[in-house]
This record gives structure tokens, C-alpha cells and sequence, in this order.
């Protein structure tokens, strides 16, 4: 029974295929085990995805700043119900366009406050006006 132990990591990298290439004493060899693919600057780019939600607006008291309700259904882990869970997102309105009622989409942007992450995408549907 022949069993050879190698102890060089040139050694090593030829037993896995790997390239072998000449070192200095006491150095590390790396065996390249994947080829080096450069990237050429025609590749497309991918479009980033931008995450959106569609809420109620709850409050416009704020200038540029509309708090938004987004509610969801989510099933219990154990039961499996669907219940609702509701969560309010700060968002952008540079224009004051939003009034409270409405039905509105906002999309994630740059923080800009300590709690407001959301710009104003579109009014979806205006609130009715009482009289």
C-alpha cells in the first residue's frame, strides 16, 4: 500500500488540478481553481427594483410629509388565520399634493429624516370631499 502525502501546497494544487506556478521559499501557493472571466464594459446593466407600497394616507400635517397606512394579511404560524397587521410609513410629498383619504403609492428612496424613507409615487385614488 502506497500512500503519498504531499506536503507542498504546490503539490497540493497540482494533485486538485490547480495551476502550478514557481514560488519563492516560503511563500503560499494559491491554486486557481476557476478561470478569471473579465467583465467588459458592454454588459448590460440590470435596472434596479424599487420597492412600492399602497396605503391610505392618514395625516398631512406635516409640510412635505404624509404619514401612509399600509395594511396586509398575514397567516398566523400556528392557526393559519388571516389577520390584519397595519404599519405607517413617512413619505415625501414635495408638492403637498396628498390629502388625507387618499389612496396613494409610495416608493423607497434615500433617507431622508430619522424616519422618513418613502417618496411620493402617485395618488391612486383621490378621498371624497365632504361638504
Amino acid at each position: 500500500m502506497n500512500i503519498n502525502y504531499a506536503t507542498s501546497s504546490s503539490a497540493l494544487a497540482a494533485r486538485r488540478g490547480g495551476a502550478v506556478t514557481a514560488a519563492r521559499a516560503g511563500s503560499r501557493v494559491q491554486a486557481s481553481r476557476r478561470p478569471v472571466v473579465a467583465l467588459s464594459a458592454s454588459a448590460p446593466e440590470q435596472e434596479t427594483i424599487v420597492k412600492k407600497l399602497k396605503g391610505k394616507v392618514i395625516s398631512t400635517k406635516m409640510d412635505k410629509t404624509l404619514v401612509v397606512r399600509v395594511t396586509r394579511t398575514v397567516a398566523h404560524p400556528k392557526y393559519g388565520k388571516r389577520m390584519k397587521k397595519t404599519k405607517n410609513f413617512y413619505a415625501h410629498d414635495e408638492d403637498n399634493t396628498a390629502n388625507e383619504g387618499d389612496v396613494v403609492v409610495v416608493e423607497a428612496s434615500r433617507p431622508m429624516s430619522k424616519t422618513k424613507r418613502w417618496k411620493l409615487k402617485e395618488v391612486v385614488e383621490q378621498a371624497a370631499v365632504a361638504k
